[in-house]
């Protein structure tokens, strides 16, 4: 039997609950042959919450957003209606509220580039192990199981045959690099759909989002568009092109989503944690959260985690 905590995925959500888990010497699967998230992007956080949990210094910045008009010169702080549902429905194609919302200048926190790699520091983890052959032998796991896998893909694994018609939209993304900046910008582009739907500049990361596939033969020539209505001169460097399967979630219906939730906790001592796998558009200071509210459920219902360093808030 397996008295460990079993981790499904080694992503950021998986990696974060392996260190708030530490205590239970938790062994993390992940069905890669290395590090999912190894390529030292900058990440950024709303909070300093996990910076502070993790005893991991951040840089405190400010964002600064704008909205570029449908002429392409434009860029206003004042989008319209119009403007909101242009930017929905080139992101998801159907009209909901997005982050172009709010525009307002934000203060955020961000991560050292070797935050992943921090994070893998000391956790056990074994890679090139599908995660289907440790549902299948959930009969030998005693310890909890906390998974990140897709919401449909462990509906699957698990035989569940209620759930929800699920969509999502897969995202494309142009980064480079700049020489000589040091920024934190924003900018949403709710017009044009062969173009991306937004452009961020996170120190001197440049990256453009699409919603379809981009041009690939050519992204020298979006950067370029987008340097030059931002009004940087700046050399880029170390293009490339990524392409994320799980972009853009659409929500499901709440309880739907809470029931299957539930359901494979009571069941199979299945917990979901993270955006994919609780189906829902959060951020990893979210999950922060959500690991703690884990916590107290597994010490709840048996005394495995009374050592929890959260069990007396």
């Amino acid at each position: 039997m397996i008295e460990n905590m079993i981790i499904i995925g080694a992503g950021q959500a998986g990696l974060l609950a392996a260190r708030r888990f530490a205590h239970y010497n938790p062994i993390v699967i992940e069905q890669q042959k290395s590090l999912p998230n190894n390529h030292g992007a900058l990440l950024r956080f709303r909070s300093d919450e996990i910076a502070k949990s993790l005893g991991i210094e951040f840089k405190k910045i400010t964002v600064y957003k704008g909205v570029l008009c449908a002429d392409r010169t434009t860029i206003t702080n004042s989008p319209t209606i119009r403007d909101f549902n242009a930017y929905s429905y080139k992101t998801i194609k159907r009209i909901a509220e997005r982050s172009i919302i709010n525009i307002h200048n934000a203060v955020r926190y961000i991560a050292p580039t070797s935050f992943i790699t921090l994070l893998a520091n000391r956790t056990n983890i074994k890679y090139d192990k599908p995660f289907q052959g440790f549902i299948e032998d959930r009969r030998t796991i005693k310890g909890p199981i906390i998974s990140t896998i897709p919401m449909p893909s462990l509906m699957e694994a698990l035989n569940y045959h209620h759930g929800p018609i699920f969509d999502y939209q897969p995202i494309w993304s142009i980064n480079c690099l700049l020489k000589d900046t040091d920024v934190y910008q924003t900018l949403y582009v709710p017009y044009d759909l062969d173009h991306p739907y937004r452009v961020s500049i996170t120190g001197d990361k440049m990256t453009l989002e699409f919603s379809s596939r981009p041009e690939i033969e050519t992204p020298e020539n979006f950067i370029e568009q987008y340097l030059q209505i931002l009004h940087i001169h700046n050399e880029c460097y170390d293009i490339s092109i990524k392409k994320q399967d799980y972009g853009k979630i659409v929500p499901i219906d709440d309880n739907e989503r809470q029931k299957f939730i539930l359901w494979a906790t009571d069941n199979y001592n299945i917990y979901s944690l993270g955006r994919y796998a609780t189906w829902r558009q959060i951020l990893l200071d979210d999950v922060l959260k959500d690991i703690a509210v884990i916590g107290k459920m597994i010490s709840q219902r048996s005394g495995y985690s009374r050592h929890l360093p959260w069990k007396d808030e």
